[in-house]
């Protein structure tokens, strides 16, 4: 008798420790640890990462959940390498910082795409799916989204460039390959920098100006350090930007979370970030005017000369893009139809 009723403490003991294994799986929580290298304040953060963040737990009902990190694990150009070993599950990069990885991403990088930031994320999702999904340069890591910067602009610590002759020997900080061909076309010397270094190098002289978005005058506290700004219309480049995330983490969420975050993601995610560009672009514009910052934005002759410029460079793109069985031209007429910018 008391070796029955040994049997059943056991067998009941087993019984509610498989129940509460049972119930600690069920509410088991996923965090995915999220890289962020720019200012805690900047649109993306604020606007894009934390909303996304609250959308993803929200769609999972809690069961993962994204922490932001509170400073970068690496730098910049390391992103894409420190998701994929895993140093991080998700993270924001660009691109253009990692040479000799990507070659379709140039093309949201080249100029005259268009000024709206939303339109042209979207349209740079979708033809990203359409068409360069299929040369896997993202192997290795799970995107969540691709889309773009606002337009890039030049800035300039005194007056801006009225003149193609102006541009003459100009040292100008850039961001990636793209933006130091157009300040080569255009005659000026480019020197390669992170965005973070950016507010340094122009305080200290070792820049005449730089190469950046509208959204950097506030986000990066310029109003300080330069007092103009030269801008074409349609951008005198644009910046791919990406969120991604490591290939193994994405694998060990259920397919029921999977789908839970690929409903927030994408294109939603595209859009989402493409908006917080515009926003923070508006809000800068609005603050150089109240700091009085000359801004000159090209037409006419000038225009015209920028435009005969930097047009090889579309060209060169659409050579590479063929290398990769990428129609270039059918690309970028794409990209320009959905975004509104033909």
């Amino acid at each position: 008798m008391k070796g029955l009723l040994k049997h059943a403490i056991a067998g009941a003991a087993l019984a509610l420790g498989a129940q509460a294994l049972g119930a600690q799986a069920a509410n088991a929580e996923t965090v995915l640890r999220f890289n962020n290298f720019l200012p805690p304040m900047h649109g993306q953060v604020v606007d894009v990462f934390k909303p996304w963040a609250e959308s993803v737990a929200k769609a999972t009902e809690g069961r993962v959940k994204v922490e932001i990190l509170p400073t970068t694990v690496a730098a910049p150009p390391r992103m894409f390498d420190l998701v994929e070993s895993g140093g991080v599950d998700v993270a924001w990069g660009v691109p253009a910082y990692t040479t000799g990885r990507f070659t379709l991403t140039k093309a949201l990088d080249l100029p005259f795409l268009g000024d709206n930031a939303e339109a042209l994320s979207v349209a740079y999702w979708k033809v990203h799916e359409e068409m360069f999904a299929a040369a896997d340069e993202f192997a290795g890591v799970k995107v969540l989204a691709v889309y773009t910067t606002g337009p890039g602009t030049i800035y300039t610590t005194d007056a801006p460039p009225r003149s193609i002759e102006e541009f003459e020997g100009r040292k100008f900080r850039v961001g990636g390959k793209t933006p130091q061909e157009v300040a080569q076309a255009l005659g000026a010397v480019a020197v390669q920098s992170s965005s973070s270094e950016v507010h340094e190098m122009i305080s200290r002289n070792v820049v005449d100006g730089a190469f950046f978005t509208h959204e950097a005058y506030e986000s990066y506290k310029l109003h300080d350090v330069v007092k103009g700004q030269f801008a074409v219309p349609g951008g005198l480049y644009n910046s791919a930007v990406y969120i991604i995330m490591n290939q193994d983490a994405w694998d060990g969420l259920s397919k029921e979370d999977q789908d839970a975050v690929w409903s927030v993601s994408g294109e939603a995610l595209a859009r989402l970030g493409g908006r917080a560009w515009d926003k923070a672009d508006a809000s800068a514009i609005a603050l150089m005017e109240e700091k009085g910052a000359e801004r000159v934005v090209a037409d006419g002759a000038l225009l015209a000369e920028i435009k005969a410029r930097v047009a090889p460079l579309e060209e060169a793109w659409i050579a590479e893009a063929a290398e990769k069985n990428v129609d270039g031209r059918k690309a970028l007429d794409r990209i320009r139809e959905l975004a509104g910018a033909r």
